[in-house]
């Protein structure tokens, strides 16, 4: 094989060194105009005792073994600067023991010793490095660096996760109808939201509480008192979205993935802090056992398929990895039923519809002038939202476009600079997402709550004026 390049390398001067050579993808996407992204491949090449970098190539495709006996003839021969110039290594060790079986009897032609080891520290930690100054940012850290999570563990995550995805559990349960979850049993319960009714965001998240999910999704509370809550999860996404050590290892091991979009994510997010961590074990060993039992609960003690779901509560055993253990699931009703059921002693039946409107409204005027524009408003979005009681919506579907009414008469009078009202106002595309986002929250899901009602109202007032 490659006999020129074997007789140029016998040539040089021989050194006691060893050297640490790779085949792997890059830690980085390459975004073509006119193509999909992709990972590369690079060909690495380290010296051991110095940690020098001798050689990388990036290749499109998975190098072949032939490629991968030319990159290290080629850091014999044309070193990186500064790399300790040319000559022949004693040993070179690879973690690929195909490869040593490929390209051994080659280098021992020229008196390099060629061996396998399954794990190059070394090599890891400069891809690390490289990924960093490319970057300019740490990498994601992958599950498996996470203390007390194991590859079976990760295993039985994504293996449950896929399942999870080709059940779509959101068909049947929207994602503001917690389901409390107890594993095992007699342990401390957690309320989980089944992601996807919507349409954009799937998967599964975790809460400690009901008032933590009520505060995340009410869009009529202050944005630090969200920010103050706790959640994991585990939401399907592109493969750019996953970090670079769980794509490896999904690829290592052979795990499945169910779908081109549908890559698991596992991703936390701790009281105070604006960034996103990784799950600990026990989490992810919770995200593992409710993804495995959730769908089936679903379908088959909610009766889902057959209608609305109704009140129900289960215990399911846990196999495998999970040692036999149960998990114990309730579903009571949606968020919104919940929590007026916990505020319906303090609600006036008789309320007066024009005191109710008063009401809607007292926050959105300053003076005379200001509160007639108010009413108006107001009133516009009273009769949009009797259009949409007319059709039937959930009560929690129903009470969100009321929370979002609001905010869209507060934002209106407040930031609209308007003196005369015309239902022309509410057209076209949503607007005050900035103020949105300054004022009440940044959390993706609760802006598109609000996009979407406003979407709604543009309809209706261009339905409006369609019929006049």
């Amino acid at each position: 094989m490659l006999p020129k390049q074997l007789k140029n390398a016998q040539r040089l001067k021989q050194r006691q060194a060893t050297w640490f050579a790779t085949r792997r993808r890059a830690y980085t996407w390459i975004d073509p105009q006119d193509g999909d992204s992709y990972r590369p491949y690079i060909v690495l090449v380290v010296e051991a005792e110095q940690g020098r970098i001798r050689r990388t190539d990036i290749r499109d495709d998975l190098p072949t073994p032939k490629d991968v006996l030319a990159s290290l003839f080629d850091a014999m021969r044309r070193p990186i600067l500064g790399s300790g110039g040319r000559y022949r290594p004693a040993r070179i060790v690879l973690d690929d023991s195909a490869l040593v079986d490929v390209l051994a009897p080659s280098l021992t032609q020229i008196g390099v010793h060629c061996n396998y080891q399954h794990t190059l520290s070394l090599v890891q930690d400069t891809l690390h490095s490289m990924a960093v100054r490319m970057h300019r940012q740490e990498p994601i850290p992958g599950l498996l660096s996470v203390p007390g999570v194991t590859v079976p563990m990760v295993q039985e995550l994504y293996t449950a996760a896929a399942d999870f995805y080709r059940q779509a559990p959101w068909k049947w349960l929207d994602n503001q109808s917690p389901i409390e979850v107890r594993c095992p049993p007699d342990g401390q319960a957690r309320y989980a939201l089944v992601l996807g009714s919507g349409g954009e965001t799937f998967g599964l998240v975790s809460y400690e509480s009901l008032d933590d999910i009520y505060t995340v999704y009410s869009t009529t509370r202050p944005r630090d008192a969200a920010e103050s809550v706790s959640w994991f999860s585990l939401v399907f996404d592109e493969q750019r979205a996953m970090s670079f050590y769980d794509l490896d290892a999904i690829e290592k091991y052979r795990w499945p993935v169910a779908a081109e979009l549908a890559y698991p994510v596992a991703i936390k997010v701790v009281s105070g802090t604006d960034t996103f961590t990784i799950p600990t074990a026990n989490e992810v060993a919770w995200l593992a056992a409710a993804l495995r039992t959730i769908p089936d609960f679903i379908t088959q003690h909610l009766h889902a398929t057959q209608g609305l779901p109704r009140p129900a509560e289960a215990t399911f055993g846990l196999s495998g990895l999970h040692g036999g253990r149960q998990i114990a699931l309730r579903y009571r009703g949606d968020l919104w039923a919940l929590e007026m059921e916990d505020d319906e002693d303090d609600e006036d039946e008789d309320y007066d519809e024009q005191a109710e409107l008063e009401d809607f409204i007292k926050d959105w005027h300053w003076d005379d002038a200001s509160r007639e524009f108010a009413r108006q408003v107001g009133q516009f979005l009273f009769e949009f939202l009797d259009d949409l009681d007319a059709k039937r919506f959930s009560d929690r579907t129903y009470n969100k476009h009321v929370d979002n009414c609001w905010l869209i008469g507060k934002f209106t009078c407040d930031y609209g600079y308007r003196e005369t009202f015309s239902p022309e106002i509410f057209r076209g595309e949503p607007s005050y997402l900035y103020e949105f986002k300054r004022k009440v929250s940044d959390a993706p899901s609760a802006l598109k709550s609000y996009q979407a009602t406003w979407r709604k109202l543009a309809r209706y007032a261009q339905k409006l004026e369609d019929s006049a």
